[in-house]
């Protein structure tokens, strides 16, 4: 298999984990990428830590992250997951690098009728672990880090504008979380010359680990290959950093 000179850096989401994204990075790292998956500052487990944190911490941890993989690669791609989209929208206009990927990126925040359509089919099929989860989040997520999850939208939504970095925007239709449509702002503000767009119409939020995840995988890969490939130079074996 080929070297590459490229890694890519993925950056999970709110309230979440490094395991939002594993299933694409292993992919990555199976095509000869190197990976790193850095743990957002507060994302520990422990809720009580997100609310001790700020959102600047968030962006500090895969700044953090990305300046260490641009210290030994040539290229770094950027894949953000959710908030972790915001992130890499943040850092795409501070930092050069090859290509940006953004999944389920919020512009716009839950979409109250796709929630009730998954509670109703959760009461339907008697599964109540996607009922729990509503309450779980609510009960569970600091105002703290509530507040900053919108200061944080705030200060990268208006960089859209300023992308323009070859873009991939990824969304599911079924996504109670974000809604659809933020997918379609960000492909339409940015000033990229190279961008795609793509809706997934049966995924849910988490469209790494949802039913077309597969298509995700081939997605992302072919994108960034587009714009990284080079068999000219050879490169250290790949692996996967979790911070």
């Amino acid at each position: 298999m080929h070297k590459k000179t490229d890694a890519c850096l993925l950056i999970h989401g709110f309230t979440g984990g490094p395991f939002e994204v594993m299933p694409l990075a292993e992919h990555l790292i199976e095509n000869g990428y190197h990976v790193s998956v850095p743990t957002l500052a507060g994302h520990a487990g422990n809720f009580k830590e997100l609310g001790q944190v700020t959102y600047q911490d968030w962006i500090a941890s895969a700044e953090a992250a990305l300046v260490g993989l641009l210290a030994e690669y040539q290229r770094v791609n950027i894949i953000g997951f959710s908030m972790g989209g915001l992130i890499s929208i943040y850092l795409a206009d501070k930092y050069d690098i090859k290509a940006l990927v953004t999944l389920s990126a919020p512009v716009y925040v839950l979409d109250y009728k796709r929630i009730a359509e998954n509670i109703y089919f959760g009461l339907k099929n008697k599964d109540y672990r996607r009922i729990e989860k509503y309450a779980a989040n609510v009960a569970r997520v600091p105002l703290k880090a509530a507040l900053n999850f919108k200061l944080i939208l705030k200060e990268a939504k208006p960089l859209i504008s300023k992308i323009n970095t070859p873009l991939l925007v990824i969304q599911g239709l079924k996504d109670d979380t974000v809604k659809p449509k933020s997918a379609e702002y960000i492909y339409n503000n940015a000033a990229s010359l190279n961008k795609q767009i793509h809706y997934l119409p049966k995924s849910s939020h988490l469209v790494c680990l949802d039913v077309e995840k597969e298509i995700v995988f081939e997605l992302v890969g072919e994108f960034i290959d587009s714009y990284s490939l080079d068999l000219n130079i050879e490169v250290a074996e790949s692996g996967l950093l979790v911070h």
